[in-house]
């Protein structure tokens, strides 16, 4: 009897393996190793977890992605403005890099249409813009471009905001379950 007590009590201690996607990164992962038709938790889990588990953390990775989009928009500006993107609740906000290149600003808004609508549709062949776009199209209601002009001395600027939807909740009630 004494047996069975201690081998249930290391199965329970030694059998259980929790795995967090809290991360844009981890997020990533999982996108690439589904479409490789690969588990992420058999991937992380270790050989002795007889029960693992994961769980999701949708306002983290928002928050990640947030963070990534900010760090490589402002590198694309040199860091002349104090921030490129950022979020209010379940809007995805970017300003348009036109306003600080000499891109046209239809280009930037056609280019994340497009991506946006491709992930809806899970459309995407390429790693990374699948995961761009899908974090995007899967974690956020609306994206919000802001593509800024300043007048002709520079000093009075305009921000012309375009709305991009998502269909995020309507997209996650077909399959029936709330959106996170």
């Amino acid at each position: 009897m004494n047996r069975i007590c201690v081998l249930v009590v290391i199965l329970l201690l030694s059998g259980c393996y929790h795995y967090d996607v809290d991360t844009f990164e981890k997020h990533c992962e999982r996108i690439g190793l589904i479409d490789r038709g690969l588990d992420q938790l058999e991937k992380h889990a270790p050989f002795w977890a007889i029960f693992p588990s994961i769980s999701f953390h949708p306002d983290a990775i928002r928050d990640d992605f947030i963070a990534y989009m900010n760090k490589v928009y402002m590198e694309k500006v040199q860091n002349r403005t104090p921030r490129m993107a950022w979020r209010e609740g379940l809007e995805f906000h970017l300003v348009n890099i036109s306003s600080f290149l000499v891109i046209e600003p239809n280009e930037i808004i056609e280019a994340w249409k497009t991506g946006i609508e491709k992930a809806k549709s899970k459309g995407h062949k390429d790693s990374a813009e699948k995961c761009i776009y899908d974090t995007t199209a899967d974690y956020f209601d609306s994206m919000k471009i802001h593509s800024m002009e300043a007048d002709i001395f520079g000093r009075n600027w305009t921000d012309k905001v375009t709305v991009i939807t998502t269909d995020r909740q309507a997209r996650f009630k077909k399959y029936g379950w709330p959106p996170p």
